[in-house]
């Protein structure tokens, strides 16, 4: 069972950890740039997961457990795995058009300046903190509304579900850890 309605929740270890949280993902984006040979973070998401990345940092395991709290309240499966990474764009790199085909999609608001992401039924405007969760299957895109010099800061999150352990086959991606 999928859930047809999108949920957003506000994150207040975000809003209070923003500076932070920003620093560290500056961090974890040169650690990426250096082992993935300056790959883009958001096309090389198969490859590693965000959390990860980020470790042992303390604010980035509370929002680990803040986010693994929401996708089990959210998803009424028990077996679970879940994908994160880190979207790292300027202006003229924010996504156009894309999909993502797993069971929920959603992403999370670090720094994410004036955009808005575009469903093709709904918008949200996306604040610091936000924490988006909704059904896979939605196209959608980011829509810039004021231009900025500093890198937008998002992490992008799938969640792939199955009705009992058995039923998972391993796939070529690294990414995925159990919730």
């Amino acid at each position: 069972m999928i859930i047809d309605q999108y949920r957003i929740y506000k994150s207040n270890i975000i809003i209070n950890n923003q500076s932070t949280m920003i620093e560290e993902i500056h961090h974890c984006h040169n650690l990426h740039q250096h082992y993935f040979n300056g790959r883009d973070s958001t096309w090389s998401y198969s490859e590693y997961n965000f959390f990860l990345l980020s470790s042992p940092s303390l604010v980035f395991h509370q929002l680990f457990c803040e986010l693994k709290e929401i996708i089990n309240n959210y998803v009424p499966y028990k077996f679970k795995w879940m994908q994160c990474w880190l979207n790292y764009h300027y202006p003229n790199e924010v996504l156009n058009w894309h999909n993502h085909h797993w069971d929920y999609h959603g992403y999370i608001c670090i720094d994410p300046k004036n955009t808005r992401t575009v469903f093709k039924d709904y918008q949200i405007k996306n604040e610091v903190g936000n924490i988006y969760i909704g059904p896979g299957n939605r196209e959608h895109i980011v829509v810039v509304d004021e231009n900025y010099v500093s890198p937008r800061i998002t992490l992008g999150f799938d969640v792939q579900v199955y009705e009992d352990g058995r039923d998972f086959v391993p796939n070529n991606s690294l990414s995925l850890i159990p919730l």
